[in-house]
């Protein structure tokens, strides 16, 4: 039975991960609010570099698919791939397609903007391809790909200018994205225990042992919560810290509950933290996003 175009192009949009993509979209214009308000709103449109970094996340996403196509057939039949819907050379096709029109659009910031989206896209492949077996490095991929595009908006926005020095505004918000989602990917690594010693990844916990990753995971987690102060000495008002706050504490609940976590419910205990740890990144997201956006609203 031939499928109808709207359903393939629906799986199209599933293999980007929409969701996911929102998530691309704030921590970007994080970054290049930080240059706007230094600037004085001085800057490119804001449309280049998040339309940059989304095309190179879909792109990355459905890479991720095409090399999990087996995996996925086992675990997850009803995605685009395993069930037909999308084969994996289309899939292939449409995700050189994306990271192609990511580096592109990237050069209208720049020549160093344009390297650097060359680069992440080189890493999100070899993430996909590869570097996800090894465990903690591939947490740390992960982790800096979400921080980079932070940084990113904010060199697509200071590279036009000539003022590439301005570059260190947006280390402390993604220093902060950067310790969150690798808390968050730690944990995941727990959840994901028994798959993983199918697959033969060299995750934390199959290393050093569930209790140790967890004990990593609770330092990584309990650093943001140190560093998320710091903001508030660099200007940042009422909305961030509220927001902070929360983000704060769904953080200490849930590095308490790693610390009480029992061995024989591990993974389905990660499974729920990882839930609440994407609502803090989110909240996290939002407490430096809406306060730039009042602090860039008072410019107008």
């Amino acid at each position: 039975m031939s499928l109808t175009p709207i359903r393939k192009v629906k799986a199209y949009v599933t293999l980007t991960r929409p969701h996911n993509l929102l998530a691309t979209v704030i921590t970007t214009l994080i970054g290049w609010l930080t240059i706007y308000i230094e600037t004085r709103g001085n800057v490119i449109n804001p449309a280049y570099p998040v339309l940059t970094v989304m095309l190179a996340a879909a792109g990355g996403y459905v890479i991720n698919d095409y090399f999990d196509a087996e995996v996925d057939a086992v675990n997850k039949p009803y995605r685009p791939i395993p069930s037909g819907i999308v084969s994996r050379d289309e899939a292939l096709i449409f995700s050189v397609a994306l990271a192609l029109a990511a580096i592109t659009l990237s050069l209208k910031s720049g020549l160093i903007s344009f390297v650097f989206v060359i680069l992440n896209t080189a890493l999100l492949y070899a993430y996909s391809y590869k570097l996800k077996e090894l465990g903690f490095l591939g947490n740390v991929v992960v982790a800096f790909e979400g921080a980079a595009s932070i940084i990113y908006g904010g060199l697509a926005a200071s590279e036009p200018l000539g003022k590439l020095g301005l570059i260190y505004q947006t280390l402390l918000p993604a220093l902060y994205a950067f310790l969150l989602l690798l808390g968050r990917e730690i944990v995941k690594t727990i959840e994901d225990y028994r798959a993983d010693a199918l697959r033969n990844v060299k995750s934390l916990p199959r290393v050093l042992g569930i209790r140790c990753a967890a004990m990593v995971a609770s330092i990584i987690l309990l650093s943001v919560v140190a560093i998320s102060p710091l903001p508030i000495m660099l200007g940042f008002g009422v909305v961030y810290c509220v927001l902070a706050l929360i983000t704060d504490i769904i953080i200490i609940h849930s590095v308490i509950m790693l610390i009480r976590m029992r061995k024989e419910s591990a993974e389905d205990t990660a499974a729920r933290l990882r839930s609440y740890l994407k609502v803090a990144i989110f909240v996290g997201s939002l407490a430096f996003l809406l306060d730039m956006l009042i602090r860039a609203l008072h410019l107008l």
